[in-house]
């Protein structure tokens, strides 16, 4: 059976393709806004219009990964908020009326991606899967819509869905760590602002081994927060990325708060600058067992593959 994954392409996307293959999923299809010619690879105008082959059928999952990245230095303008929210948004809807159209053998599983920017950011509180939030500025109501938008697949067309609210991921190839790299490998690299604020995070293989758990187990359903268990604050994961590379590795180079917010605008800012205490309660009821659930192994493993 085919697994479908919009977005494929991205920093998520290409290490769950290997996970994938690495757990026998060997039918593979990549959605992506124009075909590479090298063969399961598929377009979005196909996806809309549902003339697929019947190679890629039946399909075990749909996920998608898709989305314009937040934080990057691309101009916060009203036409590039746009893009963020199509890319998002208009994915879903096209997944949603593929599902509608696909009269039998439809998946068993539709797997997304949103994220923490749902919870309001407070340095104290505490939230689960079933706190409250998604109504308080642009990224909550992203989230909000993004999760909604894909809510038919599992009301009117029984199909079961899970929603990973991820918090940072960290990997080696793309987000937060690339562009960190080199400041914290010559110790100029730091806290954010007062660096007392919380920093949700996870490693990539966690987001993809819990998607592949999602695919997996028919238990699996509805928000799971994709946030390593290990609670800790911007300056926390700072000092501990230093001192996995060695330690004599300092981090005590602050970026300023108002930096972050010039660079890339308050409404994106804030992912860095304030952030939430958030607790992965329903994922590990699921039965998923991070495989790196401290931000010290995790360190460790992404400091390792850059000697």
């Amino acid at each position: 059976m085919s697994v479908i994954i919009g977005g494929g392409k991205g920093f998520i996307g290409q290490r769950l393709v290997q996970l994938l293959r690495e757990k026998g999923f060997q039918s593979i299809w990549i959605v992506s806004r124009k075909t590479d010619g090298k063969g399961n690879t598929l377009t979005w105008d196909e996806i809309r219009n549902g003339n697929l082959s019947s190679t890629v059928k039946p399909i075990k999952a749909i996920v998608n990964l898709a989305g314009a990245p937040l934080i990057s230095f691309q101009r916060w303008t009203d036409e590039y908020k746009n893009e963020v929210i199509q890319s998002r948004i208009g994915t879903t809807k096209a997944f949603v009326d593929f599902v509608r159209d696909l009269k039998e053998d439809k998946p068993e599983v539709y797997v997304s991606m949103s994220g923490v920017g749902y919870y309001k950011p407070d340095p104290v509180r505490e939230y689960t899967e079933t706190s409250e939030g998604g109504d308080f500025d642009f990224l909550s109501r992203l989230s909000r819509d993004w999760e909604q938008a894909s809510e038919p697949i599992e009301t009117k067309f029984n199909v079961r869905r899970a929603i990973l609210r991820a918090g940072a991921v960290l990997g080696s190839t793309g987000g937060v760590i690339r562009s960190m790299y080199w400041p914290f490998f010559f110790s100029l690299g730091g806290p954010i602002g007062s660096g007392q604020q919380p920093f949700p995070w996870i490693h990539v293989d966690d987001v993809c081994l819990l998607i592949i758990h999602a695919i997996q187990n028919s238990h699996v359903h509805g928000i799971l927060n994709a946030c390593a268990p290990d609670v800790i604050t911007n300056k926390q994961f700072s000092q501990t990325f230093a001192h996995s590379f060695s330690p004599r590795r300092l981090a005590i180079f602050p970026t300023p708060a108002f930096l972050m917010n010039t660079l890339l605008g308050h409404e994106r800012a804030v992912v860095v600058t304030e952030g939430q205490r958030v607790i992965p309660r329903a994922t590990l009821q699921s039965g998923y067992v991070f495989k790196y659930p401290t931000i010290k192994s995790a360190s460790e493993d992404l400091a390792k593959l850059f000697k």
